[in-house]
């Protein structure tokens, strides 16, 4: 008796600067699951109800529970990323750091009102506030005075979001 053949399932890759590879998988039930794989072994998955950009459950494991995971689904686990190949993917990318003074555009504003990455390429990494650190803000997220938005994108890119963030050349 054979068993039924299953319908594949699309994957998505992409990779995260400075962070490894992500893998995105939607699935039947709805939503989706996250595999993000870090140069260090280090697996993190993140499950995504549908419509939902927060995930609703995170697990994270070291080489070896991902190893025993995979063994236990009856597949090889997909390798970290190599750090020659991810240093050479990396160098066509820009991080930079820009403070918002009290002149600046942006201030007032929040990150869905920008549209930064609309209009210049150019993606918002996290904002520093004081002691504080928001990673991937929320598209509500206000932009205040003395901020630091961290930006990443080409030259090009970061070029022209360094001239809508600070209002200036």
């Amino acid at each position: 008796m054979s068993e039924p053949q299953a319908s594949s399932v699309d994957v998505s890759e992409a990779t995260l600067p400075g962070v490894g590879k992500k893998y995105t998988i939607g699935l039947r039930s709805g939503g989706n699951l996250a595999l993000v794989i870090k140069p260090d072994g280090q697996r993190q998955m993140y499950h995504f109800q549908e419509a939902e950009d927060r995930p609703c459950d995170v697990i994270k494991l070291d080489r070896d529970e991902s190893q025993q995971v995979a063994n236990l689904l009856g597949q090889l686990v997909v390798t970290a990323p190599k750090q020659e190949k991810l240093a050479l993917m990396l160098g066509a990318l820009e991080i930079e750091w820009l403070e918002l003074n009290d002149a600046s555009p942006l201030v007032g504003k929040s990150l869905d009102e920008v549209r930064l990455r609309s209009a210049t390429g150019a993606s918002v990494a996290a904002i520093m506030r004081g002691e504080l650190a928001i990673p991937n803000p929320n598209p509500s997220e206000v932009f205040k005075p003395a901020d630091t938005v961290v930006i990443i994108g080409s030259h090009e890119q970061c070029g022209a979001a360094r001239v809508l963030i600070l209002g200036s050349p």
